[in-house]
């Protein structure tokens, strides 16, 4: 059976949303309020399918989700775990007579279970979850309900993809944030339109700065140049030239007082192996000169 203008605009109400959620646990809760209420349903839950053949129920709508979670729900076992085990959608209009269905679920959250949808979530033809809805009020499920969720579970799939894809990302930026921030030694960023995006509380400390003034996507070196010209000169040539300089040493001005940079530098290229930029780690060695 294929979708009506209802199922599709149902389905296009909830893709607007849930490819903008970062979080699985809210992502799932508002596509079962979402599809709950509109199929008419008294509950939904969705499980995610974890190492070792676990099934974990993440979200619930109708249900306590942590009553759910009291429950072991087994790869290949009830409802849920055949979903999981064949990577199929069933719907159940009979439950108590189908061997499939677990009659102690009933028993822990003190639900009376009359009918079920169910349909994988699919990640790159593969189960990652399930999503289950139980007990349409006023008739029973029919096929168009099963592509729809059958549908969503696809786009699920997805978006729980990408969720993972940007809290690694995320979690790779916290860490590249916090060596970044420890480093003894100054760490400054330049772009090939002079542009300063990056700079460490090191760097800024040895500029007599804050971070926050220098460093932004859109600002160019001019508030820099504004007390450090003769710094300002030597990053814009560096960053003609693009060399790579393992040690260098210049005497600069900063905010009125002469000071010795030992520095090096490396260009750093973008996504297509281009030119972007270059780095500039410094430390001030002004206090040893003299010792030389």
């Amino acid at each position: 059976m294929s979708l009506g203008l209802f199922h599709y605009q149902l389905l296009s109400d909830i893709l607007e949303r849930i490819h903008y959620i970062y979080d699985e646990v809210e992502l799932s809760n508002i596509v079962l309020e979402q599809l709950s209420k509109a199929l008419n349903t008294e509950g939904g839950t969705i499980f995610k399918l974890l190492p070792g053949e676990q099934i974990l129920p993440i979200a619930s709508y109708g249900a306590d989700i942590a009553q759910l979670k009291r429950i072991k729900f087994a790869y290949g076992e009830g409802v849920v775990g055949w979903v999981a085990k064949y990577n199929q959608p069933v719907k159940v209009d009979n439950p108590q007579s189908d061997t499939r269905f677990m009659l102690h679920a009933d028993a822990v959250t003190g639900f009376k279970t009359k009918s079920i949808i169910a349909s994988p979530i699919v990640s790159k033809g593969q189960s990652i979850g399930i999503i289950e809805f139980l007990n349409k009020k006023g008739s029973t499920f029919n096929m168009a309900d099963i592509e729809l969720i059958s549908m969503v579970g696809r786009e699920l799939g997805i978006a729980f993809e990408n969720v993972k894809l940007i809290k690694s990302i995320e979690e790779s930026h916290t860490y590249l944030k916090s060596i970044v921030n420890t480093l003894n030694a100054g760490l400054l960023v330049m772009n090939k339109e002079n542009v300063i995006p990056i700079i460490n509380p090191r760097a800024a400390q040895i500029l007599k700065t804050k971070p926050n003034q220098l460093q932004d996507p859109k600002r160019s070196t001019s508030e820099l140049a504004a007390y450090a010209p003769g710094l300002v000169d030597l990053l814009t040539t560096i960053c003609k030239e693009a060399k790579t300089i393992p040690r260098g040493q210049t005497k600069v001005k900063i905010a009125g007082s002469e000071m010795v940079l030992s520095y090096s530098t490396a260009p750093m290229k973008n996504e297509n192996d281009e030119y972007s930029g270059m780095t500039f780690l410094f430390q001030d060695v002004t206090q040893y000169m003299g010792q030389q």
